[in-house]
Parts: structure tokens; sequence; C-alpha cells
């Protein structure tokens, strides 16, 4: 199960992102021929440093908040993805050198924003597959670098024929999946952006704002489907015409040659129907098998006491695992709050329900709370703080040995139960 875990968290972080980049260096291949490893590696590097900076103040300090390194990351994309599709379609007709370093430019950025925004999870996941294991040497460590592989294998392979074949393809169809492809990224990019704007409480959600958010968050697999329809598009195309195409040569050797190109092109689009096959299995069936048996278990139902509060004795909540109950509103609402044990002098509280995702709930995975609807992974230690997926804060006293919490303040979110 744990290797389908992270089968499944390496899909879902590379697959947009790798295909996105296989596309983006087919076009800019068709544009500046001269300079495409150059451009390619710059753009590569300036996003792997990014990434690595990150990963490590994420890895070793309090200091990195990834909705903010995101921001960073997504704002400039957007900004610049009109200009992207400018360039593309219009290097070759340009002689200008300024205007030539001016969209050389544009495609070092693009290189380096979708490498820095997707390289982060792939450096911080490794840390990951040790937590709650007395030593690495066992089965379950194996296998969780055995889906971690795997899912970057099959990946990068798919990148790499969508690129090839890119190549075996006319320029102006290729600049026009691109620009597509540009497109639908900055789609996905902008939700990305409105979500940590309403979670940061940077601006005031609207009704509209937040369906369209829990819509993407129900349906996470929506840009990864688009952009294996697109791939896929490319890959039937260069089939067929691998099919179509007449063998004619001025003599037997030019013809065995088309022949030999033409069943390259045959296997380079089976390999990406393959890998394609098996994304979509991964995101659809794989997932279903690792989440099939996540349920979130009943909520303790509790009272107020004699003074009108609600008292958890702490050495109920002691043990580090996490605790739901629910408290009956006025009005018949089952309110849930969570209570997990953080350090010896502190206990993260908190609705059963976030700001993004509702009140779809919480469960424990190991030494791990996660989101039963999004899979994003708590840190325990911000658990009763706001922001991300995290649970909303719920007020809490220590009393005597007893964690007390006053009604009203369960009554004021019971809105977010109905």
């Amino acid at each position: 199960m744990n290797m389908l875990q992270y089968l499944i968290n390496i899909t879902d972080n590379t697959f947009v992102p790798a295909m996105m980049m296989a596309l983006l260096s087919a076009a800019i291949i068709r544009s500046t021929p001269h300079h495409i490893k150059k451009i390619i590696l710059f753009g590569f590097v300036l996003g792997f440093i990014a990434a690595l900076i990150y990963a490590i103040l994420k890895r070793n300090t309090g200091f990195a908040v990834r909705e903010y390194y995101d921001l960073g990351v997504i704002i400039p994309w957007v900004i610049i993805a009109i200009p992207l599709i400018v360039a593309i379609c219009l290097q070759k007709s340009t002689h200008n050198r300024t205007g030539k370093f001016f969209f050389t430019m544009l495609f070092v950025l693009s290189i380096g924003l979708i490498s820095a925004q997707s390289l982060p999870n792939l450096m911080l996941y490794p840390f990951e597959f040790s937590v709650g294991m007395d030593s690495i040497f066992n089965n379950d460590y194996l296998f969780k670098w055995v889906g971690y592989g795997f899912a970057l294998l099959i990946i990068l392979l798919t990148g790499l024929f969508t690129f090839r074949i890119c190549g075996r393809l006319s320029t102006k169809f290729i600049f026009a999946i691109t620009s597509l492809s540009i497109i639908i990224f900055t789609i996905q990019n902008s939700i990305n952006i409105l979500q940590i704007l309403i979670v940061r409480r940077f601006i005031s959600s609207q009704p509209w704002m937040m369906e369209l958010i829990i819509f993407i968050l129900g349906h996470v697999n929506f840009f990864i489907f688009i952009f294996m329809a697109i791939v896929l598009c490319l890959a039937n195309v260069l089939y067929i015409k691998s099919k179509t195409t007449s063998l004619v040569g001025n003599n037997p050797a030019q013809i065995r040659k088309l022949k030999a190109q033409l069943r390259s092109d045959r296997r380079s689009a089976l390999m990406i129907m393959a890998g394609t096959a098996i994304t979509a299995y991964t995101v659809t069936r794989a997932r279903y098998i690792f989440e099939k048996g996540v349920e979130l278990t009943p909520a303790e139902p509790i009272l107020t006491n004699a003074d009108g509060l609600i008292v958890i004795p702490l050495d109920k909540v002691n043990d580090g695992n996490l605790h739901r109950y629910g408290y009956q509103a006025t009005d018949g609402t089952l309110v849930r709050f969570i209570v997990i044990k953080k350090s010896d002098n502190a206990y993260g509280v908190g609705f059963d329900a976030c700001d993004i995702c509702g009140a779809s709930g919480y469960y424990q995975r190991g030494d791990q709370v996660v989101c039963i609807l999004c899979d994003v992974v708590m840190n325990i230690a911000t658990i009763g703080f706001s922001g991300g997926c995290n649970p909303v804060p719920l007020k809490y006293e220590i009393i005597d040995g007893n964690m007390v919490i006053r009604p009203a303040n369960l009554e004021a979110e019971k809105s977010r139960f109905k």
C-alpha cells in the first residue's frame, strides 16, 4: 500500500509539469534550434536551485511556507504565459538581436518556473519514507522507493517520447498544441493562486470561487486527464501518419530508411500510449485501491457538564493518536472536532474541517494526519494554526489536568457541517 502511495503522489505532482516541459522544449527547438540544449539546461538548473533552497529550508527550519513559495513561482508563470505563446509563434520570424535575447530569456524562465514548481516534492518525499520506522532495512521502506522510482521512470519516458514525436510532426501543429497546453497550465496555476489567496485570507472568498476550488479538489485528476488527452492526440496523429505515408524514394536504400523511420514512429507512439495507460491506471484504479479502506472513525459523542463546558481529561488524549469528538449543536448539527497531542505541553485542536476541503475530515495514517479528500499530509506541529489544509483552529484551555472547550466556539462554526 505504501508503494501505491508514492506511485500516486509522484504521478500527481510530476505528470503535468513533465508533459509541459516536453511540449515546451519541442516548441523551443523549432524556434531556436541552435540554443535548445543551453536554454533547457540553464532553465532547469535555475529551477533546481530554487527548489533545492526551498527543500533545505523546509526540511531544516520552520521558515519555509509552501503557499508563499508557490505564489513566488506560479504568479510569474501566469504573467509570462501570453508573451511565451507569442514568443513561440514569432521567434522564427524575429531577426532582431534584442528580440531574440528577450525570447530566449522567456524560454529560460518558463523552463525554470516549471522545474521550480515540480521539484520540491520530489526532493522531500524520500525523507518521509522512514517516518514511523525503527529501521530502513525492511520491505516497507523498499516498496516506497519502488513506487517512487517506477512512477518517475514512467513519466520521464513518456515525456521523452512526447518530445521525440513532436519532432516528427508539423511546426504549426506543435505550436498550436503547445500554446493550448500553456493556456491550460496557466488556468490550473491561476486556480492554485486563488486557492492560496483564500486560505491565507488575502482576499475574501466568493461562492463561485469556493465552488470552483471544491470542484477541482473533488476531481483531482482533471488536469492530468486533459494532458493525457493532449499527449494521446499527438501519439495518434503520428501513428496514423506512419501508417498512411507512401513509401516513395529514389532508390531502395531511401525506401528502407523511410520504413525504418516509420517503424520508429509507431514504436514511439505506442510507448506514449503505454505510458499514459499506466498513468491513467495509477490515478484511477490504483488510487481507488489505496483509498478505499479510508473511512472516518465515528466521532465520540460529547456533552457539556453542569457548568455548560466541554471537559476532556488529558489522560484520554495523551497517547499521541488522533481523537475525534462530536458535539450536537442547538439546531441538531453534529459539529466534529479533533484532538491530538503534539508535544509534552501542546495539543493540536481543531474542527474536523478546513477552509478548502470543507467537512471532509481527517484520519490517521501511521504517524501522519491526512486530509481524506485531497490526501494532503498535515504537519502535526501546525495543527491548531490556520493555513493550507490545516483543520480550522478551535480554542481550548487546560484547567486542572483537563482540556476545556466552550460550546459557543463550536456553535459559531456549525455551518461548516451542514
